[in-house]
């Protein structure tokens, strides 16, 4: 009876039918056009791919695998906000109780901007 009904012309053509509609799915662009994508969505998104730190952001591309894992505040992919201040002023007077110039210039770097950006 199933066979009888697939050889049914009328059977065929729907069946046909609807097995190019289902296709053409899969001819379409996997993104999105920009403008169905709304602003919250877009940032979310964007964040999506932000890695938290103990003081801020790693907004690395996923694409670029970083190897380190302690060295984040000197790289250029680093992000912070003023909430992260008080972590940042902590590190960096431990940084000048120990005697680490280096690592206190990355701390006062990183302060200062936070600190223009704020004003």
């Amino acid at each position: 009876m199933i066979y009888a009904r697939i050889a049914d012309k009328t059977v065929a053509e729907e069946y046909f039918s609807v097995t190019e509609k289902v296709e053409a799915l899969y001819d379409q662009p996997r993104q999105l056009p920009a403008n169905d994508e709304g602003s919250e969505m877009r940032k979310l998104r964007g964040e999506m791919h932000r890695r938290m730190l103990g003081n801020g952001y790693c907004a690395r591309p996923v694409e670029m695998d970083c190897h380190f894992e302690s060295i984040c505040e000197s790289c250029t992919f680093f992000v912070t906000t003023i909430e992260f201040r008080p972590t940042l002023q902590a590190q960096r007077e431990d940084a000048e109780r120990k005697g680490q110039v280096g690592r206190k210039k990355i701390f006062d770097g990183l302060i200062d901007r936070l600190d223009s950006k704020a004003s």
